[in-house]
């Protein structure tokens, strides 16, 4: 693909054009570190996993917020579609 996806402590997920380093979109949203971040298959969406506890689920063209999963009682360390 041509972007690329960053998860970082700032509490933001961040995405990037892989061949220039332009940074796209900021997706804020979390309230703690993000730990994890990973495509959809069809490369529309991006889950997110947060020390927060929560899994946030993100349109990746627009960087808008689709939903957020709760249900873990501590930190969510991985995501995987």
């Amino acid at each position: 693909g041509t972007k690329i996806a960053s998860a970082s402590s700032d509490e933001t997920v961040k995405i990037w054009n892989a061949l220039t380093g332009e940074l796209i979109l900021t997706l804020e949203g979390h309230s703690n570190w993000v730990n994890s971040v990973d495509w959809s298959p069809d490369g529309s969406k991006l889950a997110s996993a947060s020390r927060d506890n929560t899994v946030k689920i993100w349109n990746a063209l627009t960087g808008e917020l689709i939903s957020t999963l709760k249900g873990h009682s501590s930190h969510v360390n991985s995501v995987v579609w």
